[in-house]
Protein backbone atom coordinates (compact mmCIF):
# COMPACT_ATOMS: atom_id res chain seq x y z
CA UNK A 1 0.00 0.00 0.00
CA UNK A 2 1.77 2.95 -1.40
CA UNK A 3 -0.53 5.95 -1.81
CA UNK A 4 -4.15 6.91 -0.82
CA UNK A 5 -4.11 6.11 2.76
CA UNK A 6 -4.18 9.68 4.05
CA UNK A 7 -2.01 12.68 5.12
CA UNK A 8 -0.77 15.02 7.94
CA UNK A 9 -1.30 18.47 6.84
CA UNK A 10 -0.74 22.10 8.05
CA UNK A 11 -1.98 25.16 7.09
CA UNK A 12 -0.20 28.57 6.75
CA UNK A 13 -1.58 32.04 7.21
CA UNK A 14 0.37 34.54 4.76
CA UNK A 15 -1.40 37.64 5.50
CA UNK A 16 -4.96 36.10 5.26
CA UNK A 17 -3.90 33.78 2.54
CA UNK A 18 -3.73 30.00 3.80
CA UNK A 19 -1.33 27.45 2.28
CA UNK A 20 -1.65 23.96 2.68
CA UNK A 21 1.37 21.50 3.00
CA UNK A 22 1.16 18.18 3.61
CA UNK A 23 3.39 17.06 6.21
CA UNK A 24 3.17 13.30 6.27
CA UNK A 25 1.88 10.62 3.66
CA UNK A 26 0.41 7.53 5.46
CA UNK A 27 1.72 4.02 3.64
CA UNK A 28 -0.14 1.59 4.91
CA UNK A 29 2.55 -0.03 7.33
CA UNK A 30 2.29 3.30 9.17
CA UNK A 31 -1.33 3.69 9.50
CA UNK A 32 -4.45 4.17 7.02
CA UNK A 33 -7.43 6.39 7.43
CA UNK A 34 -6.89 9.07 9.73
CA UNK A 35 -9.56 10.34 10.79
CA UNK A 36 -9.62 12.13 13.83
CA UNK A 37 -8.36 15.29 14.93
CA UNK A 38 -4.72 16.12 16.27
CA UNK A 39 -3.35 17.25 19.77
CA UNK A 40 -0.88 19.22 19.90
CA UNK A 41 1.51 19.05 23.39
CA UNK A 42 4.08 22.03 24.16
CA UNK A 43 6.76 20.83 22.32
CA UNK A 44 4.94 21.36 19.11
CA UNK A 45 4.55 17.04 18.62
CA UNK A 46 1.40 16.16 17.22
CA UNK A 47 -0.59 12.84 18.16
CA UNK A 48 -3.34 10.88 16.33
CA UNK A 49 -5.10 7.81 15.22
CA UNK A 50 -5.94 5.69 12.68
CA UNK A 51 -8.87 3.51 12.30
CA UNK A 52 -6.73 0.32 10.45
CA UNK A 53 -3.28 -0.13 8.74
CA UNK A 54 0.24 -0.29 10.81
CA UNK A 55 1.18 -3.74 11.88
CA UNK A 56 -1.51 -5.59 12.63
CA UNK A 57 -3.83 -3.94 10.34
CA UNK A 58 -5.65 -2.78 12.94
CA UNK A 59 -4.95 0.97 12.99
CA UNK A 60 -2.30 2.49 14.90
CA UNK A 61 -1.34 6.03 17.65
CA UNK A 62 0.83 7.78 15.63
CA UNK A 63 3.55 11.31 17.15
CA UNK A 64 4.48 13.47 13.92
CA UNK A 65 7.59 15.31 15.64
CA UNK A 66 8.74 18.64 13.79
CA UNK A 67 12.29 18.28 12.80
CA UNK A 68 15.65 20.92 13.46
CA UNK A 69 15.56 21.37 9.30
CA UNK A 70 12.05 22.37 9.11
CA UNK A 71 10.87 18.44 8.46
CA UNK A 72 8.31 16.42 9.97
CA UNK A 73 8.86 12.75 10.93
CA UNK A 74 5.68 10.46 11.85
CA UNK A 75 6.28 8.04 14.39
CA UNK A 76 3.86 5.22 15.24
CA UNK A 77 4.12 4.31 18.91
CA UNK A 78 1.21 2.07 19.52
CA UNK A 79 -0.01 -0.89 16.57
CA UNK A 80 -3.02 -2.24 18.02
CA UNK A 81 -3.47 -6.08 18.01
CA UNK A 82 -7.02 -6.69 18.02
CA UNK A 83 -6.38 -8.45 21.76
CA UNK A 84 -6.57 -6.61 25.14
CA UNK A 85 -5.41 -3.18 23.63
CA UNK A 86 -8.65 -3.27 21.81
CA UNK A 87 -8.14 -2.29 17.89
CA UNK A 88 -9.26 0.49 15.41
CA UNK A 89 -8.93 3.86 17.10
CA UNK A 90 -11.22 6.17 17.66
CA UNK A 91 -13.12 9.14 15.48
CA UNK A 92 -12.03 10.74 18.58
CA UNK A 93 -8.98 12.74 19.37
CA UNK A 94 -6.77 11.80 22.12
CA UNK A 95 -6.83 13.77 25.59
CA UNK A 96 -3.58 15.04 26.92
CA UNK A 97 -3.15 15.89 30.57
CA UNK A 98 -0.65 18.23 32.29
CA UNK A 99 1.72 15.54 32.73
CA UNK A 100 2.11 14.76 29.67
CA UNK A 101 -0.23 11.63 28.90
CA UNK A 102 -2.52 10.84 26.32
CA UNK A 103 -6.15 8.81 26.96
CA UNK A 104 -8.21 7.95 24.19
CA UNK A 105 -10.54 4.63 23.10
CA UNK A 106 -10.75 1.61 20.62
CA UNK A 107 -13.45 1.01 18.90
CA UNK A 108 -13.31 -2.68 18.86
CA UNK A 109 -11.33 -5.08 20.43
CA UNK A 110 -10.41 -5.63 24.24
CA UNK A 111 -11.11 -8.19 26.54
CA UNK A 112 -15.07 -8.48 25.62
CA UNK A 113 -14.63 -7.23 21.68
CA UNK A 114 -16.30 -3.99 22.90
CA UNK A 115 -13.58 -1.82 22.85
CA UNK A 116 -11.50 -0.31 25.09
CA UNK A 117 -10.49 3.13 26.72
CA UNK A 118 -6.53 3.68 27.15
CA UNK A 119 -3.54 5.61 28.25
CA UNK A 120 -0.52 6.19 26.85
CA UNK A 121 2.57 8.06 29.33
CA UNK A 122 5.77 8.77 28.46
CA UNK A 123 9.07 7.12 29.02
CA UNK A 124 12.73 8.59 29.94
CA UNK A 125 13.61 6.93 26.42
CA UNK A 126 10.93 8.84 24.16
CA UNK A 127 8.38 6.26 24.19
CA UNK A 128 5.43 5.41 25.16
CA UNK A 129 3.88 3.01 27.98
CA UNK A 130 0.39 1.85 26.49
CA UNK A 131 -1.81 1.23 29.12
CA UNK A 132 -5.82 -0.51 28.81
CA UNK A 133 -7.54 1.06 31.63
CA UNK A 134 -11.36 -0.24 30.84
CA UNK A 135 -12.60 -2.87 28.57
CA UNK A 136 -16.27 -2.24 27.65
CA UNK A 137 -18.38 -5.13 28.62
CA UNK A 138 -21.72 -4.37 26.17
CA UNK A 139 -25.01 -4.08 27.10
CA UNK A 140 -26.44 -2.92 29.54
CA UNK A 141 -22.44 -1.72 29.93
CA UNK A 142 -21.35 0.63 27.25
CA UNK A 143 -19.69 -0.59 24.54
CA UNK A 144 -18.08 0.27 20.95
CA UNK A 145 -16.75 3.63 21.59
CA UNK A 146 -16.04 6.25 18.58
CA UNK A 147 -16.11 9.31 20.32
CA UNK A 148 -13.28 10.97 22.57
CA UNK A 149 -12.76 11.50 26.37
CA UNK A 150 -13.04 14.47 28.56
CA UNK A 151 -11.64 15.27 31.98
CA UNK A 152 -13.63 17.28 34.64
CA UNK A 153 -12.19 18.73 37.28
CA UNK A 154 -11.48 15.64 39.48
CA UNK A 155 -9.49 13.78 37.00
CA UNK A 156 -12.90 11.57 35.92
CA UNK A 157 -13.15 10.81 32.28
CA UNK A 158 -16.17 11.23 30.23
CA UNK A 159 -17.35 9.39 26.93
CA UNK A 160 -19.85 8.41 24.44
CA UNK A 161 -20.59 4.77 22.67
CA UNK A 162 -22.44 4.20 19.56
CA UNK A 163 -23.99 1.17 20.43
CA UNK A 164 -24.99 -1.11 23.87
CA UNK A 165 -26.26 0.97 27.08
CA UNK A 166 -29.72 -0.69 28.19
CA UNK A 167 -30.87 -0.32 25.14
CA UNK A 168 -28.66 -1.37 22.55
CA UNK A 169 -28.49 2.57 21.30
CA UNK A 170 -25.46 4.23 22.93
CA UNK A 171 -24.40 5.74 25.83
CA UNK A 172 -22.92 8.52 28.03
CA UNK A 173 -20.64 6.65 30.25
CA UNK A 174 -17.89 7.87 32.89
CA UNK A 175 -14.84 6.48 34.07
CA UNK A 176 -13.46 7.23 37.51
CA UNK A 177 -9.99 5.81 39.31
CA UNK A 178 -10.46 4.44 42.68
CA UNK A 179 -8.06 4.25 45.75
CA UNK A 180 -7.07 0.84 44.40
CA UNK A 181 -5.36 2.21 41.28
CA UNK A 182 -7.81 0.76 39.01
CA UNK A 183 -10.31 2.46 36.70
CA UNK A 184 -14.09 1.74 36.97
CA UNK A 185 -17.10 2.60 34.70
CA UNK A 186 -20.25 3.59 35.03
CA UNK A 187 -23.15 4.43 32.38
CA UNK A 188 -24.64 7.62 32.97
CA UNK A 189 -27.14 7.36 30.76
CA UNK A 190 -28.74 5.14 27.92
CA UNK A 191 -29.97 6.20 25.06
CA UNK A 192 -33.43 5.19 23.76
CA UNK A 193 -34.28 6.36 20.38
CA UNK A 194 -37.08 8.01 19.01
CA UNK A 195 -37.52 11.63 20.08
CA UNK A 196 -34.48 10.86 22.32
CA UNK A 197 -31.19 10.55 20.54
CA UNK A 198 -29.48 7.22 19.09
CA UNK A 199 -26.03 6.46 17.82
CA UNK A 200 -23.79 8.99 19.25
CA UNK A 201 -20.29 9.31 17.99
CA UNK A 202 -19.45 12.66 19.77
CA UNK A 203 -16.94 13.57 22.26
CA UNK A 204 -18.65 15.78 25.04
CA UNK A 205 -17.92 19.65 25.73
CA UNK A 206 -18.55 21.22 29.23
CA UNK A 207 -20.04 24.40 30.35
CA UNK A 208 -18.83 26.94 33.09
CA UNK A 209 -21.29 25.51 35.03
CA UNK A 210 -20.13 21.72 34.53
CA UNK A 211 -22.99 20.70 32.43
CA UNK A 212 -22.07 18.41 29.49
CA UNK A 213 -23.18 18.92 26.09
CA UNK A 214 -22.47 16.27 22.89
CA UNK A 215 -24.54 15.04 19.55
CA UNK A 216 -26.23 11.90 18.51
CA UNK A 217 -25.92 10.57 15.01
CA UNK A 218 -29.46 9.52 14.64
CA UNK A 219 -32.36 10.04 16.59
CA UNK A 220 -34.66 12.88 17.61
CA UNK A 221 -38.16 14.13 16.05
CA UNK A 222 -39.15 14.70 12.40
CA UNK A 223 -36.36 13.64 10.00
CA UNK A 224 -34.28 11.86 13.02
CA UNK A 225 -31.44 13.80 12.20
CA UNK A 226 -30.07 13.70 15.42
CA UNK A 227 -30.05 15.71 18.61
CA UNK A 228 -28.03 17.95 20.94
CA UNK A 229 -28.09 16.82 24.25
CA UNK A 230 -27.31 18.15 27.82
CA UNK A 231 -26.49 15.90 30.81
CA UNK A 232 -26.43 17.83 34.10
CA UNK A 233 -25.40 16.70 37.64
CA UNK A 234 -27.20 17.05 40.67
CA UNK A 235 -26.86 15.70 44.31
CA UNK A 236 -24.16 13.05 42.26
CA UNK A 237 -27.15 12.00 40.03
CA UNK A 238 -26.72 12.87 36.02
CA UNK A 239 -29.62 13.45 34.09
CA UNK A 240 -29.64 13.72 30.13
CA UNK A 241 -32.17 15.91 28.51
CA UNK A 242 -32.44 16.93 24.45
CA UNK A 243 -31.74 20.88 24.24
CA UNK A 244 -32.05 20.88 20.39
CA UNK A 245 -33.23 18.71 17.38
CA UNK A 246 -31.94 18.91 14.10
CA UNK A 247 -34.89 19.12 11.79
CA UNK A 248 -32.98 18.46 8.39
CA UNK A 249 -32.65 20.80 4.99
CA UNK A 250 -32.39 23.92 5.37
CA UNK A 251 -30.91 23.20 9.08
CA UNK A 252 -28.54 21.30 9.54
CA UNK A 253 -28.88 17.20 9.74
CA UNK A 254 -26.49 14.24 11.62
CA UNK A 255 -24.20 15.33 13.70
CA UNK A 256 -21.35 12.99 13.58
CA UNK A 257 -18.62 14.69 15.53
CA UNK A 258 -19.60 16.64 18.99
CA UNK A 259 -18.58 20.12 19.05
CA UNK A 260 -15.74 22.18 20.12
CA UNK A 261 -15.69 25.67 22.24
CA UNK A 262 -15.94 28.90 20.82
CA UNK A 263 -16.56 32.48 22.70
CA UNK A 264 -17.41 31.77 26.14
CA UNK A 265 -21.05 30.15 26.11
CA UNK A 266 -20.88 28.91 23.04
CA UNK A 267 -19.95 26.00 21.04
CA UNK A 268 -19.73 24.87 17.12
CA UNK A 269 -20.04 21.86 15.26
CA UNK A 270 -20.78 20.36 11.82
CA UNK A 271 -22.46 18.02 10.30
CA UNK A 272 -22.72 15.17 7.45
CA UNK A 273 -25.70 16.34 6.14
CA UNK A 274 -28.41 19.30 6.44
CA UNK A 275 -27.93 22.78 4.90
CA UNK A 276 -29.33 24.32 2.03
CA UNK A 277 -28.33 22.01 -0.58
CA UNK A 278 -28.14 18.84 1.77
CA UNK A 279 -24.18 18.40 2.08
CA UNK A 280 -23.75 19.46 5.23
CA UNK A 281 -23.46 22.69 7.53
CA UNK A 282 -21.55 24.20 9.90
CA UNK A 283 -23.38 25.50 13.23
CA UNK A 284 -23.41 27.72 16.57
CA UNK A 285 -25.13 26.56 19.08
CA UNK A 286 -25.31 28.88 22.45
CA UNK A 287 -27.44 27.14 25.79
Amino acid sequence: MESGCGVVYKLTNNGGSWTQTVIHNFRGRDGYGPGNGLTLDTAGNLYGMTAVGGASGLGVIYQVKPQPDGSWKLVVIHNFTGGNDGSSGSAGRLLLDSAGNLYGVATTGGFNGKGTAFKLSPTQDGKFKFKTLYAFKGQPDAGFPYGGLNFDAAGNLYGTTYYDGANDLGSVYQLSLGPDGKWRERVLYSFKGGSDGNGSISNLVTDAAGNMYGTTSEGGAGCSCGVIFKMARAGGVWKESVVYRFQGVPDAGFAYNGMVAGPPGTFFGATVHGGDDNEGAVYQFTP
